[in-house]
């Protein structure tokens, strides 16, 4: 049941508005992304802390740590696992 007051037709629209997100696209140089990939190597924060204090999605950080992976693997280097806590490095 349409009450006349109610009915956003007879009103007509006054203003549509659609908010997609932070908008465009942000660059980042490739050391910032290397720094944010490191503190979540630091052992004092998981990648979800890490990416809410930058302003990132988890999976955004996930996706730098892959290919930060596959540009070491080539050169001889990789991240090890130091213990069986969340503490990580990445060597050269």
């Amino acid at each position: 049941m349409i009450i006349s007051g109610d009915d956003p037709v007879s009103k007509g629209a006054q203003r549509f508005e659609v908010f997609t997100g932070a908008g465009k696209r942000r660059e980042w140089p490739p050391e910032v992304k290397a720094s944010i990939v490191a503190e979540c190597y630091s052992g004092r924060d998981g990648v979800s802390a890490v990416a809410r204090r930058h302003g990132l999605d988890p999976s955004q950080v996930y996706a730098w740590r892959r290919d930060l992976r596959k540009q070491l693997r080539p050169r001889g280097g990789s991240c090890l696992r130091k213990s069986r806590k969340r503490s990580r490095s990445c060597l050269p």
